[in-house]
């Protein structure tokens, strides 16, 4: 049987260190007052989608969130969120925490770039991922291809527990969502910065993923 599913995709809400603009991959903090109430505005977007099965990575933030969408679904009360930690933010390594002005610093002076704009033009997302893994004076950061592994293995999770035309909430992060997006667009690698309780969607399809809306 061809398995169809609809995958929507949310990106958690504001942080604190969002806020404060820092970097945060594995580093959790918890949703600010203005965070939280724009996932409610985004739980009710989507209160009248029947989801079957709710998904959020491991870390605290994507899990605040689902809990606050699902206040807001007539359908999905008192479903079960699974976390899973394959879908959890890539990993910064030793830049956790730090400014993003001060970390793009380093990460431009590595690639010969001006600024943000030019290394995103010039270079993708894969890239710049490597970049961060070359410059991390521990080398712990994730490149490309150990986050992308990780992160097919949590969407391949996904889709063998799940049946036929069921709608799938997953709560996550904004450079994993974008990878995803990236790696089934047909238009190649996207710019945007997924935004903050934004929704992208996804169809699943003869055995693979085709993206309908991104940032919604």
């Amino acid at each position: 049987m061809n398995k169809k599913i609809k995958l929507f995709l949310v990106r958690h809400g504001e942080t604190y260190l969002n806020k404060y603009n820092k970097l945060q991959g594995w580093t959790d903090s918890p949703l600010t007052e203005n965070g939280k109430r724009i996932v409610t505005k985004t739980g009710k977007r989507l209160k009248n989608v029947p989801f079957h099965y709710i998904y959020t990575s491991d870390l605290e933030r994507t899990v605040e969130t689902a809990k606050l969408i699902l206040e807001q679904n007539r359908n999905n009360k008192n479903r079960n969120i699974h976390k899973n930690n394959n879908l959890r933010e890539v990993f910064f390594g030793s830049f956790e925490g730090e400014y993003i002005d001060d970390f793009y610093k380093k990460v431009l002076q590595h690639s010969g770039c001006n600024n943000t704009t030019a290394l995103y033009k010039n270079h993708s997302l894969e890239e710049v991922m490597n970049f961060i893994k070359k410059i991390d004076p521990f080398s712990h950061a994730e490149n490309y291809p150990e986050f992308w592994k990780r992160i097919e293995i949590g969407l391949n999770e996904i889709v063998s527990q799940c049946c036929n035309n069921e709608n799938i909430l997953l709560v996550t992060h904004g450079v994993v969502i974008k990878t995803i997006i990236n790696e089934f667009s047909k238009k190649g690698n996207i710019e945007q910065e997924i935004k903050n309780s934004s929704i992208s969607i996804l169809e699943y399809s003869n055995n693979t993923f085709s993206v309908v809306s991104i940032n919604g």
